[in-house]
């Protein structure tokens, strides 16, 4: 153009003055950018071929990786250039500008192995971006450790040969027959022998092995191989998360009720419980059952069958699992594990719900009834120095809240239709373990007020003992009146539960001795003792101790013929038949005689006071000092 122009100045003999227009920057900023971005797609195709062809060389180890291209922008299928303000026509203002990336995207196994070092192409792709620092590098591969946690799969003892289909179903017939009172937290309509298998080798072991036990010895060859077998897949169990589920919760429970290792198994299993959330479902079940009594009123009730009954199923599991904890925890030393807070009375929420059974009940009452019992044993047995006073008042306010707790559950029970047909047996087993709170209540207030000599008793304190007698008189009555609804299921009980008949009937001989009492007291005191221990043989050793059978039972049997032979020195040494109300220790040397009143079981294991009390006449000890004094 402007050679035209210069070519007609020069036919009209005229001087032209040309002007330079200056350059648009805004083109000029965009033909650079343009110019560039052809560059870097220039050279990301060389990188590409190269890396497509494994011709990067790696970069030696003193070498110092640089940044890596980010692997998000091939996933894009773009890259952003460096930002160059343009006009932007349709709003008049500066943005930046991306460009779509033309060549196809670098595949993720590319960067499934090893990283590759830098090339100088790299390297001047990345000059081109600026520093360094404006780059963003992969993360680097994680290294694969060297060690792992095996997982096996759990066999059921079917698959694995140690018992057959046909004694498999005995064995779980006779759990469900009994052992399932003492645990309730299963439901039986729910928990059939082919649901157990189908959900969980692990459970069904467990049920297997102690139906195994109750129906042989724990002492055969069988009984011993199964428990034996079943401890094995108790690591496993413990050491996969993968086998974290409702059922191997209830796998833990049945085995701590009937192992020698009751503390530890049991700690294992709440930890389990807490990692599932099962200490929620309780909550959130009572919530669902709130919003359906709401709905219910007005006709619009939709419930989640299915998700209610799963929660009730869990809240089972928790509830036996918090029940058991405050047993150990009161009765055998086991540190505190599960605090609830709030009223414990909450659970009879649940006594409505389609789905209970007659095992909720025991299940129910249980809880509200060793809750108080662990108050009580917080309160005694926590150290603290409280006064006399203070200590029989606690007595008296806690014996109301257990008389409350009976009558309670009493109505419930009479009222309850599913409990109908074992209306007998839960009526009795209610009255046994109030008398048993009571008697553990107020030895453990003989113990917090640190007395031991019967002799040096208060009459406040004496009374404390007196009750604690008429307990343990009542416990003994109680099992023997009627022995078809209590002692002839203990043949599928755990071992605490024999400790306990074998502790009461143990404290109430020592105290029989300790306090005065008539000669025919004494007596029918020795035959309802035979006629316990005769009654406890008919069922059968029904703990897992190994030996010649139920150690418990053979500590009744050495302590009621022990007792008998006392009896009948007692009455040789008394002169010209005596009327029988003078003290035993009067008679003969009754310390030694006292010493076998406290098995070793009673120490080691179990943490039930009262065994320990004495008499030493207060006269005596005047009589020491005298002699001190005179030395």
């Amino acid at each position: 153009m402007r050679f035209a122009e210069d070519t007609r100045c020069q036919k009209l003999e005229k001087q032209c003055v040309f002007f330079e227009i200056p350059r648009d920057p805004v083109s000029a900023r965009l033909e650079s950018v343009e110019s560039e971005i052809q560059s870097l797609r220039h050279q990301l195709a060389e990188v590409r071929q190269l890396l497509q062809q494994g011709s990067i060389a790696e970069a030696p180890p003193s070498q110092e990786l640089e940044p890596t291209i980010r692997h998000r922008e091939y996933d894009h299928q773009e890259i952003s250039a460096p930002v160059h303000p343009m006009y932007d026509s349709h709003r008049g203002s500066l943005g930046p500008m991306t460009i779509p990336e033309t060549a196809a995207p670098l595949g993720d196994s590319a960067y499934s192995s090893r990283v590759p070092a830098i090339s100088p192409m790299q390297g001047r792709i990345a000059s081109s971006y600026g520093s360094s620092d404006q780059l963003t590098s992969r993360p680097p591969k994680r290294r694969r450790s060297a060690f792992e946690v095996r997982e096996e799969a759990v066999e059921d003892f079917i698959d694995t040969g140690l018992i057959t289909l046909e004694d498999a179903l005995s064995h779980f017939n006779t759990f469900f027959q009994g052992c399932d009172r003492f645990i309730p937290i299963f439901d039986p309509h729910f928990d059939t022998f082919n649901s157990v298998r189908s959900r969980s080798s692990m459970l069904l072991n467990a049920i297997c092995t102690t139906g195994c036990m109750v129906e042989t010895r724990a002492s055969e060859p069988k009984s011993e191989m199964l428990h034996a077998e079943l401890k094995k897949w108790i690591n496993v169990i413990i050491q996969n998360k993968r086998f974290n589920c409702l059922e191997s919760v209830q796998a833990m429970l049945v085995i701590a009720c009937y192992s020698a290792e009751r503390l530890l198994i049991l700690s294992f299993a709440t930890r389990m419980a807490v990692d599932l959330g099962l200490h929620e479902a309780f909550e959130e079940l009572t919530e669902k059952i709130a919003i359906r009594n709401d709905q219910d009123v007005y006709g619009t009730s939709g419930v989640d069958d299915e998700r209610e009954r799963v929660l009730m199923r869990q809240s089972r599991t928790w509830f036996g699992l918090l029940v058991l904890e405050h047993i150990f925890r009161v009765d055998a030393g086991k540190p505190p594990g599960i605090h609830l807070v709030g009223n414990p009375r909450r659970c009879r929420s649940l006594l409505g719900h389609s789905s209970t059974t007659v095992l909720d009940l025991r299940l129910l009452s249980q809880v509200e009834l060793n809750i108080l019992r662990a108050a009580i044993n917080d309160t005694l047995g926590s150290g603290r120095s409280l006064d006399h006073e203070s200590i029989s008042d606690f007595v008296h306010d806690m014996k109301v809240d257990l008389d409350l707790w009976f009558d309670d559950w009493l109505r419930i029970i009479e009222g309850s239709t599913v409990a109908r047909p074992e209306k007998p047996y839960l009526l009795a087993a209610m009255r046994i373990q109030k008398c048993w709170a009571e008697m553990m209540l107020n030895c453990k207030a003989l113990r917090a007020m640190d007395v031991q000599n019967v002799a040096a008793m208060s009459s406040a304190e004496r009374t404390i003992l007196l009750t604690a007698k008429s307990s343990a008189r009542r416990h003994l009555r109680l099992m023997i009146v009627e022995p078809e609804y209590y002692l002839a299921s203990l043949k599928y009980a755990m071992d605490f539960v024999w400790a306990k008949c074998a502790f009461s009937f143990l404290l109430l001989l020592k105290l029989s001795r300790l306090l005065p009492e008539r000669a025919e007291e004494h007596q029918q005191l020795l035959e309802q003792g035979n006629r316990l221990v005769d009654e406890l043989g008919k069922t059968g050793p029904g703990s897992n101790q190994s030996g010649a059978g139920n150690i418990y039972l053979q500590i009744l049997k050495v302590s009621i013929e022990k007792y008998g032979r006392a009896l009948q020195e007692a009455q040789q040494a008394s002169t010209g038949g005596s009327t029988g109300t003078s003290p035993f220790w009067e008679l003969f040397d009754a310390q030694a005689d006292l010493q076998w009143f406290v098995p070793e079981q009673f120490v080691s294991e179990w943490d039930f006071p009262g065994l320990n009390l004495f008499y030493f006449p207060t006269a005596w000890q005047d009589s020491f000092g005298d002699f001190s004094r005179a030395m």
